[in-house]
């Protein structure tokens, strides 16, 4: 047997860390952001949801639960345990009406955002989506 040395290879480390992707998730029944998203934002309570409907553009930008036009968002850091998931059928359905003419209703779509610091809001590009398909919940029969 040929004696081995640590030294006789070129090892480099691989690199385990997890990029935070910042993904926006939007499917039947609700909108659904990363963590690192609500992360980003400092775990506000509330968001405003803003559209630009020219460009096909979905804002969200932290705000103070007093705000005009706000929606819940976060739990506080230490109690988000997952992903921060929105359930308002009408931001939903104002970014599906957007997006009507590209998207398919039995589909999910991920978008991935870009924070603006100094607004303390995430853009996310809609012309930018990749296609996922849709959930299947599989439900075992009763004997």
């Amino acid at each position: 047997m040929t004696s081995l040395s640590f030294e006789d290879f070129n090892f480099e480390v691989i690199n385990v860390e997890n990029p935070k992707a910042n993904v926006l998730t939007i499917n039947k029944g609700a909108i659904s952001f990363d963590r690192s998203i609500a992360e980003c934002l400092k775990f506000p309570s509330h968001i405003r949801p803003l559209i630009d409907r020219e460009n096909r553009i979905f804002a969200i930008q932290s705000c103070r639960s007093i705000a005009s036009k706000s929606v819940s968002f976060s739990k506080p850091e230490s109690k988000q345990k997952g992903s921060v998931k929105i359930q308002s059928i009408v931001v939903r359905n104002a970014i599906k009406m957007l997006m009507k003419d590209k998207w398919n209703e039995d589909k999910r779509y991920q978008i991935e955002g870009k924070y603006i610091e100094e607004h303390k809001a995430f853009i996310f590009d809609l012309n930018e989506y990749k296609e996922l398909p849709l959930f299947k919940i599989e439900r075992k029969e009763k004997v």
